[in-house]
């Protein structure tokens, strides 16, 4: 086996087939490469940069990183997400042949001025980034959500439930329309102002809506019964801001015109409102681990000021998840 680092702009049709196949093999997805070159291509350098595991000329291993901007502390530091990351399961026998990996794309990523590295690996993932690669934890992310139909959410008395708490959604939409209050500005945050962020991001499953000042995009997913609105973006188009009135706007207008049963919103809420509630940790569905790998400490002058998670506005829009 070898490895090989492409930019995606390199990978030849064999690589892309037997990519796409071992990554479909891998997770028991049907995606195509129309899906991957979506998000591979729409990016700020116009392209992503992948590490490949090569066995007889098919790719049965791979780790990607799409390139952003993020301000940190008012400067602009160019960052990469590791996303898809896989090696195939007959070629596991090496604990570390993600290790090297890894390794040998950070010296890619470096040439091309990525000074920062992030993730939101699984639980099956965390410990070998953690103890093997050595990122350093940042937080977890939070979930908020509203049960609109708390009985599809819970399995339990609908039909009693869900009209009681659909109800309780509109009287809380209602009591909440007199309260104004706006997020604080994050330090770390990602720079939106590239046209293509939102082109990468948003697939035909999304959803976006524009209503006057206001933006707000969402995705729905069958999650084994619960039809869960995935809340990914809201804020005031002219401010580019979120606040109390954008995001009612947007619980407004799902709970309308989407038949859900419960909305989720991942990441952090810096002001006050009580139209979401925070999930308590041992409830929530998975956890969702944030970690960092600075590879370039020159480019940043605090280096610990990027492992604190109140530093971050992160969610659902900086990564592909939903």
């Amino acid at each position: 086996m070898e490895i090989i680092v492409k930019k995606t702009t390199e990978l030849t049709s064999e690589e892309w087939e037997t990519y796409i196949h071992s990554f479909n093999t891998i997770f028991h997805k049907t995606l195509d490469v129309d899906h991957f070159k979506h998000k591979y291509f729409n990016t700020i350098d116009g392209f992503s940069y992948h590490s490949l595991l090569i066995e007889n000329k098919s790719v049965v291993g791979s780790c990607t990183i799409i390139p952003y901007e993020y301000y940190i502390e008012s400067k602009t530091i160019r960052v990469g997400l590791a996303v898809d990351v896989f090696i195939s399961e007959d070629y596991r026998e090496d604990p570390y042949s993600l290790f090297r990996m890894y390794k040998k794309l950070k010296k890619d990523l470096l040439l091309n001025d990525i000074s920062l590295v992030i993730a939101v690996p699984n639980d099956t993932a965390y410990p070998y980034w953690k103890n093997i690669v050595k990122w350093k934890d940042v937080g977890f992310l939070e979930y908020h959500a509203l049960p609109v139909r708390l009985g599809n959410t819970i399995h339990k008395w609908q039909n009693i439930l869900n009209p009681l708490s659909y109800l309780g959604t509109r009287i809380l939409l209602l009591v909440t329309s007199g309260i104004q209050s706006t997020e604080k500005r994050i330090p770390i945050r990602m720079n939106k102002s590239n046209s293509i962020i939102e082109k990468q991001r948003y697939t035909a499953d999304h959803k976006k809506i524009r209503n006057q000042n206001i933006s707000f995009s969402y995705r729905l997913v069958n999650e084994e019964g619960t039809i869960v609105c995935y809340l990914i973006d809201f804020y005031q188009i002219k401010k580019n801001i979120k606040d109390t009135f954008s995001l009612r706007k947007a619980i407004d207008y799902i709970t309308k015109n989407e038949k859900i049963d419960l909305i989720l919103y991942v990441g952090k809420l810096s002001f006050f409102q009580f139209l979401l509630f925070k999930v308590p940790f041992k409830k929530e569905p998975k956890h969702l681990y944030f970690m960092a790998d600075l590879i370039n400490p020159e480019n940043i002058h605090n280096p610990e000021f990027i492992y604190r998670m109140d530093n971050w506005d992160f969610g659902l829009f900086n990564y592909d998840v939903r």
